[in-house]
């Protein structure tokens, strides 16, 4: 209980271990501030024990491969809302729509809120890079909306880390800008700014805009390392699943390939960076 209290991930049996029973009637209350007043946001009832379950539920829709070693194993809600915050902006509300339909899609299982997604793909937009506790969401958000509708093509690329297998279009573009950065950096070390930089949301939201700039590009840096073949190789295999006959640089992508695009990029340089432990 005390870890679910701190927003942190409990085992369900380990809960129960306490003498604490799960059919006992349990109630939720949400409140927050309104001005000179307490504003009621809802008011839930159920089991204890399909409150434990859906919280824990959630923990393992947000389960994602961490980037670094000390990431937080699991993303609390307050580490959640807050990365729908800028972080170049003195202005820390957090509206409260937002954080009541999070609590309530934590504590029932119901699809997180629209606008939770649509504003972490602003914010990666704006920022130009996706951490762990972005792509938790994504990964959170998308899976949810995958298992409500029986969408097995998407859940295919909702998984914990990198998946190869995989022939998701938008999941390919984001491996391939990956690989296509990783390149940039390996020929250019010490650089400052990469394609990254300039280039990631054209790339996730215009790809047939963006990435024949980039693959003109990749072939001067690849030109430029002894061991270009390496470079040469990936991106051949992932332009073979692309299938080019199959329109494999559309020319926009949806809000939910955007979002699938983002997780092919993250898994994939996750792969590129193996063993590194800690943010720099």
């Amino acid at each position: 209980m005390e870890k679910i209290s701190q927003g942190k991930m409990a085992d369900v049996n380990e809960v129960y271990k306490e003498a604490i029973d799960k059919n006992i009637r349990f109630y939720v209350l949400g409140m927050s501030p309104n001005a000179a007043r307490i504003s009621v946001r809802f008011f839930l009832k159920g089991s204890f024990g399909n409150f434990v379950e859906k919280i824990e539920q959630h923990y393992k829709d947000m389960t994602i491969q961490k980037q670094f070693n000390n990431d937080m194993p699991s993303v609390p809600i307050w580490k959640i809302l807050g990365e729908t915050l800028s972080k170049v902006s003195d202005d820390r509300a957090i509206s409260t729509y937002l954080s009541t339909s999070l609590m309530r899609a934590v504590l029932l299982g119901e699809d997180y809120p629209n606008s939770l997604y649509q504003t972490i793909l602003l914010r990666i937009h704006a920022e130009q890079d996706i951490n762990y506790y972005k792509a938790s969401i994504i990964k959170a958000c998308l899976f949810r909306k995958a298992r409500k509708s029986g969408n097995n093509i998407n859940k295919e690329v909702l998984t914990l880390s990198l998946n190869e297998n995989s022939n998701n279009r938008a999941y390919l573009l984001g491996r391939l800008f990956a690989v296509l950065e990783k390149a940039q950096k390996d020929a250019n070390p010490g650089i400052k700014s990469t394609i990254r930089d300039k280039y990631f949301s054209s790339a996730s939201t215009t790809p047939a805009a963006t990435f024949p700039t980039l693959l003109s590009l990749a072939q001067h840096h690849i030109s430029k390392l002894d061991y270009g073949v390496y470079y040469d190789k990936m991106i051949g295999e992932i332009m073979d699943k692309l299938e080019i006959e199959n329109d494999p640089f559309p020319k926009n992508l949806s809000l939910d390939d955007q979002g699938i695009f983002y997780l092919g990029f993250y898994h994939q340089r996750n792969n590129l960076y193996k063993g590194k432990d800690t943010q720099d």
